[in-house]
């Protein structure tokens, strides 16, 4: 780890306080007082930074979080081939997923920010016997630097890093620990995939919520017990702890922190494996077969994407609004693809169901690609017909209404003049 002078001089000449050694350390024990190892099973490591608090977990690799065998596709050749083109994290299809650390972090606030302090961070990785959670807890601030020492020493064995939220909170609130320490943070070689970001991807239309404690319920089938606290009590319960030297709160903020990397570690497997296999993993939910369609579309593997729209269509289970919108996308998928065959058939099938923008489409199709101007005026008449079902908001539909009687409009002119003629 090396200081940056520039950096460090400048932060100094804006009032920055760097380090933690300017903060208070906890309150000397009462006479009724639990200090942590009292609290939480663990040992001291001893860096030239000073000591930290560590706990370590041991699970078999045939453990099960929820329903989810437990990081089980890191360790399958070609599984995370698709995650990997999505996030550009390339190295997570590793053989054996040993090169990757799952990371999750307890601190002071939920804002970050340099006055925000990591307390506590969780890591989680597979080996070839067993998956382990190692957690870092400083006691008080004065022992930051011993923490950050260590958690560097051990990420040194890993290329690749797996959070929930961490590319906006986690990484970002290291980084700036580390520096305010006078570190080089470890983290700028590192592949890295945020699993929140696909977890909003594939289920946006179907959960309400994609927060991990909903993640939990609903994807991994996991329940906490009741050992568990709520995370926006966590920092309150740092702080109460700093004033009275009492860890016994703190039990459950270990639970919870290891129950985070757990989940995530469970979920990064079950993600990876629904979008190398979407058919065998996502075909319970046709709204997951549309999410992963649009997410291959994107990645350019239109055929599959194609056959994963299809899948999702006759599953029956969309609700109309959805069904419309993944036919929507279907068809302009095909149109793109010059298809014009099945995007007109997919149109047809959408305007039977009262859907103006296909109607629309359909119009477009005939004016430009068949120079059929009876028919084009047909269906932009339809469409004009179907806005009185339509379900969106009114302004939408005052926009759309004047588009229609301009292309209405344009359509008569061309309809006379090919008669004429």
């Amino acid at each position: 780890m090396n200081s940056d002078e520039s950096i460090i001089d400048k932060l100094k000449s804006m009032g920055v306080r760097l380090g933690a050694q300017h903060i208070s350390p906890p309150a000397k024990p009462a006479y009724n007082s639990y200090p942590i190892e009292s609290v939480v099973d663990g040992f001291d490591i001893q860096t030239i930074y000073g000591k930290t608090f560590a706990a370590e977990h041991h699970y078999p690799l045939y453990y099960s979080h929820g329903i989810i065998p437990l990081c089980s596709e890191c360790a399958s050749n070609g599984a995370m081939e698709i995650l990997a083109r999505w996030c550009a994290a390339p190295r997570i299809t590793n053989p054996g997923g040993q090169n990757i650390v799952f990371i999750d972090t307890e601190t002071s606030g939920l804002a970050g920010g340099t006055g925000t302090y990591v307390f506590l961070v969780g890591i989680g990785y597979r080996t070839a016997a067993e998956f382990i959670v190692e957690q870092y807890f400083m006691r008080d601030p004065a022992q930051e630097a011993g923490l950050l020492a260590a958690l560097d020493q051990k990420l040194a064995q890993f290329d690749t890093v797996v959070t929930f939220n961490g590319k906006t909170f986690d990484i970002p609130l290291l980084n700036t620990r580390y520096m305010l320490n006078g570190f080089t943070a470890p983290f700028g070689g590192y592949d890295h995939v945020d699993v929140l970001q696909v977890a909003r991807k594939l289920w946006r239309d179907r959960l309400s919520s994609r927060s991990l404690s909903d993640l939990e319920k609903e994807i991994i089938k996991f329940n906490r017990t009741l050992d568990d606290i709520p995370g926006w009590m966590i920092p309150q319960i740092y702080f109460d702890y700093l004033r009275s030297g009492d860890a016994r709160p703190l039990a459950g903020v270990f639970y919870h922190n290891v129950m985070d990397i757990l989940s995530l570690a469970a979920l990064f497997g079950r993600v990876g494996g629904m979008l190398q296999d979407p058919l065998h993993n996502a075909d319970e939910h046709g709204l997951d077969l549309a999410a992963i369609a649009r997410l291959y579309e994107e990645l350019g593997m239109l055929e599959k994407s194609a056959e994963l729209y299809e899948q999702s269509l006759s599953h029956g289970d969309l609700p109309e609004p959805f069904f419309l919108k993944v036919m929507e996308r279907y068809a302009l998928l095909r149109r793109r693809q010059k298809n014009w065959e099945k995007a007109v058939q997919l149109w047809e099938k959408a305007a039977a169901h009262g859907d103006p923008n296909a109607c629309i489409e359909l119009s477009k199709y005939y004016e430009h690609r068949e120079r059929n101007y009876f028919e084009a005026l047909e269906w932009a008449r339809k469409a004009l017909d179907s806005l009185e079902f339509s379900e969106q908001n009114v302004f939408t539909l005052k926009e759309m209404e004047r588009d229609i009687q301009r292309r209405i409009g344009r359509l008569y002119q061309k309809v006379y003049r090919q008669h004429v003629q």
